[in-house]
């Protein structure tokens, strides 16, 4: 069944940003910040909603969760899911992978993370990732050492108790030493986004 997604389409465009919300959200969450962190409108914008709606219509999850955290099987099905999602997104509007970047948030950074970082990805322009970790999956393969210069961007909250700030500059500090070229920035807030965590994505963005 083909993800429920919310699109911003730039005429002319030719690189493709690639937004995925956090547990709870759903398709126009991230995609609401795609006027601020893309005034030039060099990218189309794409958001799927998560592969599973939350009880009572609150958003949506990308996998299932156990009590000693993300179900493994769900989470290798959702990013097996998103990446067909972007293979056919892409081959549509004719960009090639190293255009597009990847972003989310907390769930979403996890996915992110996950696609980009995988053994035998392919080389996207960069990923922007927001409150959240590396992903330690069984039977999800990560090939830290692909970098290559390419551009990361870790944001993280100084008071964020859902994933707390170390295991994101954990993450920045790894991509780095895999040949990243990685912008770690923490922020003054919890498990959440900022305007000023949007105007640093903006300059990120626009030097890619």
């Amino acid at each position: 069944m083909p993800l429920t997604t919310y699109r911003i389409d730039r005429d002319g465009a030719e690189r493709m940003l690639v937004l995925l919300h956090g547990w709870s959200a759903e398709q126009h969450h991230l995609a609401a910040y795609v006027p601020l962190v893309d005034p030039g409108e060099r990218y189309t914008a794409v958001a799927p909603r998560a592969l599973h709606d939350l009880p009572e219509g609150d958003g949506a999850s990308w996998y299932e969760r156990t009590e000693q955290g993300p179900d493994a099987a769900s989470f290798r099905h959702a990013v097996d899911t998103v990446a067909g999602f972007i293979d056919t997104e892409l081959a549509a509007a004719d960009i090639t992978h190293d255009r597009c970047v990847l972003a989310g948030f907390s769930q979403g950074g996890f996915i992110s993370l996950a696609l980009a970082l995988r053994a035998e990805a392919p080389n996207y322009a960069g990923v922007w990732a927001m409150c959240c970790a590396l992903p330690d999956i069984d039977g999800l393969d990560l090939d830290l050492g692909s970098g290559d210069g390419r551009p990361a961007l870790i944001q993280v909250g100084e008071h964020d108790r859902i994933i707390t700030p170390d295991r994101g500059l954990a993450a920045a500090a790894a991509m780095r030493d895999g040949g990243w070229n990685v912008s770690e920035v923490e922020y003054d807030m919890a498990h959440s986004q900022t305007i000023e965590m949007m105007i640093d994505a903006r300059a990120w963005l626009a030097a890619i």
